[in-house]
Parts: structure tokens; C-alpha cells; sequence
């Protein structure tokens, strides 16, 4: 229960301050997350979405939630997306055991046309997520209206 309670101090007070974290404060909280003997495991409620269709050049918000259920409090320690298009934000702060949070994605349509698949990795102290972590989907389509020239017509 102390080693909890450290870990979580620890987390807290690296989020605190306007989330500008000191290189002390990242390694305390990346040692904090690889110690086994505080992992817990995590349940995605949401882990694939579907935006539909967009127009190309509009940006479009992918929610995914999880719950931690596990008995220890859980830490995202990582969480990256696949290309330059996606925007990633997470839930910051240690969540609770029985308590969830999210994990978002802003992506950018501009220069996307057609059917696009597209990801997020998020690593946490988890003994459920794997070595590369688990990876979030979406997918959707960006239409693209530009009209193409008439064909010329030869005779």
C-alpha cells in the first residue's frame, strides 16, 4: 500500500504544475510504470471507432475509453500517434482502480482521400497491454469533391 501511495505521489506531482514536466519527473514515473509488482490491467470499452465520412481538409475527434481493473492505480506512460495526421491526447493523471479514462485523437483530414485506417499506441502499467502496448483504431473516409476536368472529346 506505501509503494502505491509513493506512485501515485509521484505521478501527481509530475503532472502538477502546468503539466511541464522535469527530466526527473519522467523517469520517476517511467520507473514507477515498469515496477511489476504495481502493474494492473486495463479494460478498453471503446479500442475501434468509425468518424464516417468527412470532407477533406476537416479535422475530426476519435474518443476511446477505458476503465482500469485492476487493483492498483493505472498510468498512461506513453501514448503516440501512428503518423503526423493524428493529433494524440490522454488522461494524465493516475486513474483509480473502478475509475476510467480516455484517450483522443484529433485527426487532420488534409491530404487524405478515400478510405483511411489509422492508429494510436498507448503503453501504460499494464500486465494486459503487451510489449509495443495496445494500439487504438479509426477509420472513416475523407471525401474528396474536387471535380475533375471533362474529357476532351476527339473526333
Amino acid at each position: 500500500m506505501k509503494k502505491v501511495l509513493v506512485i501515485t505521489a509521484l505521478a501527481i506531482g509530475a503532472i502538477s504544475c502546468g503539466q511541464k514536466n522535469n527530466k526527473a519527473d519522467v523517469a520517476a514515473m517511467d520507473k514507477a510504470a515498469k515496477d511489476t509488482a504495481n502493474f494492473t490491467t486495463i479494460q478498453w470499452i471503446d479500442s475501434v471507432a468509425d468518424f464516417g465520412t468527412v470532407e477533406a481538409g476537416k479535422k475530426v475527434e476519435v474518443k476511446f475509453r477505458f476503465r482500469n481493473s485492476g487493483n492498483k492505480p493505472l498510468l498512461l506512460t506513453e501514448v503516440r500517434a501512428g503518423c503526423g495526421c493524428t493529433t494524440p491526447d490522454y488522461t494524465k493523471e493516475p486513474v483509480a482502480p473502478g475509475k476510467e479514462g480516455w484517450v483522443t485523437g484529433v485527426f487532420n483530414s488534409e491530404h487524405q482521400m478515400g478510405t483511411v485506417h489509422k492508429y494510436i499506441m498507448v503503453k501504460s502499467n499494464t500486465s494486459n497491454s503487451g510489449l509495443e502496448g495496445n494500439r487504438l483504431t479509426f477509420t472513416g473516409t475523407v471525401n474528396n469533391n474536387q471535380k475533375l476536368p471533362e474529357p476532351v472529346k476527339v473526333n
